[in-house]
């Protein structure tokens, strides 16, 4: 599926310029609750916090992020329907970005690309903000999935970016894969990866 490949490195590009112009426009105090946001020292109510599964100190996996067994379960499948998730090589440059490609029988369904920002934890909405622009499409923001979220489609290829910070840090993850899945579908793998992050 080169659309997908292509549109996945398309992303990549412009999710790292977007933090850097968030990066650059803004003043670094991690102190400041993101604007549009949820404050990275905000708590969830105990009732929650337990049935949660715990976000990490340190990411340091896309595919331990959403698992391949949960994209089937929410995609839907028929009995024995099963998906392979393969991580790409971590890439350190001024972030580190993880990447977990699904797919079946040689064939890319969806994609999990997830950078982490030391240092940025304040740029969320300037960051969804710069995606969205970048994207050059017709964007619609989502409620619900980490502290913003965008998405849009391109070329038949849907695309999810959402922010989440996480004491100091910024957590950008983009979910990419074809637009015949549903958004509510793209929605639902979002929230399983940002109760992760």
């Amino acid at each position: 599926m080169t659309t997908l490949k292509n549109m996945r490195r398309s992303i990549v590009l412009a999710t790292a310029t977007a933090a850097l112009l968030a990066a650059s426009g803004c003043g670094g105090n991690s102190d400041v609750a993101p604007s549009g946001g949820v404050s990275p020292a905000a708590s969830a109510p105990t009732t929650k916090a337990a049935s949660a599964p715990a976000r990490p100190r340190t990411v340091t996996s896309a595919c331990q992020l959403l698992p391949a067994d949960v994209v089937v379960t929410i995609l839907g499948s028929s009995k024995g329907t099963t998906l392979e998730a393969k991580e790409q090589p971590p890439q350190d440059e001024d972030a580190r970005r993880y990447n977990c490609v699904y797919g079946a029988q040689g064939q890319e369904l969806l994609s999990l690309v997830t950078t982490t920002y030391p240092d940025r934890a304040d740029t969320v909405a300037e960051t969804i903000d710069a995606i969205a622009k970048s994207s050059q499409a017709t964007t619609t923001r989502i409620d619900g999935v980490g502290a913003d979220a965008v998405v849009y489609t391109s070329d038949d290829v849907r695309v999810l970016a959402f922010a989440m910070p996480y004491e100091k840090e910024l957590r950008v993850s983009v979910l990419t894969g074809p637009s015949i899945i549903p958004q509510t579908k793209y929605t639902e793998l979002a929230r399983q990866v940002a109760s992760r992050l």
